[in-house]
């Protein structure tokens, strides 16, 4: 996606200060240009480039990095996000999105991308038209880098990552992961399942996560709320269990998104959240999930 700017920025920003009734409003429209027009920067080289303080730069960044319409890297330098690419994507198709979609029509159910953020997992792009993912969750939402979460990402990580995440487990639960670990190059996915109560339960806790949005002040107890929808997501179905016959409840499937070099660039989710999946069903949706993730690692730029 390419957002077209004019390219005298700084000079608008120069006139705004004395013409414009709105000078923050312009602010933050000149940082938007300058990262579409210019590509990843620093918070200081915004200021620099557009002659703002720091502070004021800083705190428009901020402000927009919480709607996701920029986003972090990791080396602490600013790029479009999400939220605005989703808003851009109306003129211009967004690839990764329509296989994000044709996906979700595929699965009938809700689909989600996630990518690491520090020490967090940020929602990149929501597809909740055939289902919520889990119900709650919006582009945006970040959760802690605890297990389970990003169990995908952090089998085809480094070792130093590997140890931070198996480090925050609960200690009975470690050996558990570990195994998780194993199983998710074997299998492609992890497979999570749940049973009626615990979809009873995800329902509430997505009730709670809505309340509290409208909750000023609620902010800590919501993030509390949302890490505690994915540690009741169920347990990690293994490879014997996948390729037995049986039924088995399953409550979301996730898939890593891979580099063609093998480097984890994102995690694929999906969401049936059904008490019972019949083996054939179980193989269609582990089958477009990894398709589709392929297919992203295949066509998405770095983070």
């Amino acid at each position: 996606m390419r957002i077209t700017v004019l390219p005298t920025v700084r000079g608008r920003m120069a006139a705004d200060k004395t013409e414009s009734v709105s000078p923050p409003t312009q602010r933050v429209v000149s940082v938007v240009e300058m990262l579409a027009a210019d590509g990843p920067r620093t918070s200081a080289q915004i200021a620099d480039a557009l002659g703002l303080s720091r502070s004021t730069v800083g705190a428009v960044l901020q402000g927009l990095h919480q709607r996701a319409w920029v986003r972090r890297r990791a080396d602490l330098s600013y790029e479009l996000g999400p939220a605005l690419r989703r808003i851009a994507g109306a003129a211009t198709p967004d690839p990764v999105e329509a296989e994000l979609r044709a996906l979700a029509r595929t699965v009938d159910c809700g689909v989600a991308l996630l990518r690491l953020d520090g020490g967090e997992l940020r929602f990149d792009a929501v597809i909740d038209e055939h289902g919520p993912i889990p119900p709650g969750i919006a582009v945006g939402t970040r959760l802690p880098l605890i297990p389970p979460a990003a169990a995908t990402l952090v089998a085809h990580a480094g070792p130093e990552l590997r140890r931070h995440w198996l480090a925050a487990a609960e200690p009975a639960r470690r050996a558990e992961y570990e195994r998780l670990l194993t199983d998710i190059p074997a299998v492609g996915a992890a497979v999570w399942g749940v049973d009626s109560a615990g979809l009873r339960a995800l329902d509430v806790l997505a009730d709670v996560v809505a309340h509290l949005a409208d909750e000023p002040g609620s902010r800590a107890l919501r993030h509390r709320v949302l890490s505690l929808l994915f540690d009741i997501s169920g347990t990690a179905h293994d490879p014997r269990a996948l390729a037995a016959d049986n039924p088995l409840p399953v409550s979301y499937l996730a898939a890593p998104v891979l580099a063609p070099d093998g480097t984890p660039r994102a995690e694929l989710l999906i969401g049936p959240l059904r008490a019972s999946v019949p083996k054939p069903d179980r193989d269609h949706y582990l089958a477009a999930l990894t398709e589709s993730a392929r297919t992203i690692g295949r066509t998405s730029p770095p983070r």
